[in-house]
């Protein structure tokens, strides 16, 4: 049993910072990295979480019951947690347009964005490749989930310390926002090395 707990909490470390989605395996988009404000960066990685949980346990099921039994190759499971993901998603934007109020609006705006990304879809395919089984996913899901967020948080207090700092004018915007990620990204692989699992 504490065997178990050790393993599952070293998977919730390991995609949190070793293999962090954002600085570790560069699964980000370019709107991802500029999120407007705080309140926008925790509904991002609440909807990133939700989702790759939500479909990564799906997918978890349709592994078990179809896909590993019949040796299908990455690519076809990839297609497969595609369609799955665009299922899921659309029923989350569904739910979410029957809620009225401004704290809803928020959350449909950062929607599409959580919804089509590479970070979900990446963590589901790292897991199926592992063959990590259900507790185990679970546990890299919700790793990844605080990695996320982790990494949105830095980003944002970065920018918003560039933002009041006399940067050349050469550097201003995403030069500055490329070359301060670059940073953290060495320090975060000058931390943890450089061999991941996948």
């Amino acid at each position: 049993m504490l065997d178990t707990m050790i393993k599952l909490f070293a998977l919730i470390f390991t995609a949190a910072v070793a293999e962090n989605t954002i600085f570790g395996r560069a699964l980000v988009t370019r709107k991802m990295l500029f999120p407007t404000g705080r309140e926008d960066v925790f509904i991002f990685s609440g909807l990133i979480t939700t989702l790759v949980i939500a479909t990564g346990v799906l997918c978890y099921f349709v592994d078990v019951l179809f896909l590993y039994p019949e040796g299908y190759s990455v690519t076809v499971r990839a297609l497969c947690y595609i369609v799955l993901l665009a299922v899921v998603h659309t029923l989350l934007v569904l739910e979410v347009a029957k809620q009225s109020g401004p704290e809803f609006q928020q959350i449909k705006n950062v929607m599409v964005m959580a919804g089509y990304n590479a970070a979900v879809l990446g963590t589901i395919l790292i897991c199926s490749i592992n063959r990590y089984a259900l507790a185990e996913r679970i546990a890299y899901f919700i790793g990844t989930g605080v990695g996320v967020t982790m990494s949105l948080v830095l980003i944002q207090v970065g920018s918003d310390n560039i933002a009041m700092s006399r940067v050349p004018r050469a550097f201003r915007g995403l030069p500055i926002s490329l070359i301060y990620i670059g940073i953290l990204s060495l320090a975060i692989y000058g931390l943890v090395g450089h061999q991941l699992a996948f």
